[in-house]
């Protein structure tokens, strides 16, 4: 469980600069210089819940699912109420599964992708998730029931 702590305006002012740094690193595919200034900024702001979501889905770009399970799952800790969060875990969960072959993250990731659907029910995204883990542990466990 997290606990919340006071950040200074001056703390929270050089965060965000970490977080622009590492949003352009991002646009640029630069993933590892995005992780690290995120991580930057986390150090400095760890109450920003979109810094989190933005490193698991760096981590996610560099093929390291338990780093972005990691981040994705401390982002929803700090924001359960966020649709984008749940997204983020259920992704990080389906990365894992295909990058380790665990076949228990399909039902863990449809849960995750479910509760984002349910907090944001027109996010088309959220809801195409949702289906393919579905339809991935369906064809997994052979109750596919004649889909191709």
């Amino acid at each position: 469980m997290f606990q919340l702590v006071q950040v200074s305006p001056e703390a929270k002012e050089r965060a965000a600069e970490a977080k622009l740094r590492g949003d352009d690193a991002f646009r640029r595919k630069e993933y590892l210089t995005a992780v690290n200034d995120y991580t930057q900024a986390i150090d400095l702001d760890p109450s920003n819940a979109t810094v989190l979501s933005n490193r698991s889905l760096s981590w996610m770009r560099l093929g390291q699912p338990d780093q972005a399970l990691a981040d994705a799952r401390a982002c929803k800790e700090l924001t359960p109420e966020w649709s984008k969060a749940w997204y983020r875990e259920g992704s990080a969960l389906r990365l894992l599964q295909a990058c380790l072959l665990l076949p228990f993250r399909f039902e863990e990731a449809a849960n995750s992708f479910y509760e984002g659907v349910r907090l944001d029910p027109e996010n088309k995204e959220l809801v195409k998730s949702f289906r393919e883990a579905v339809d991935a542990g369906r064809k997994f466990h052979g109750t596919d029931q004649g889909k191709s």
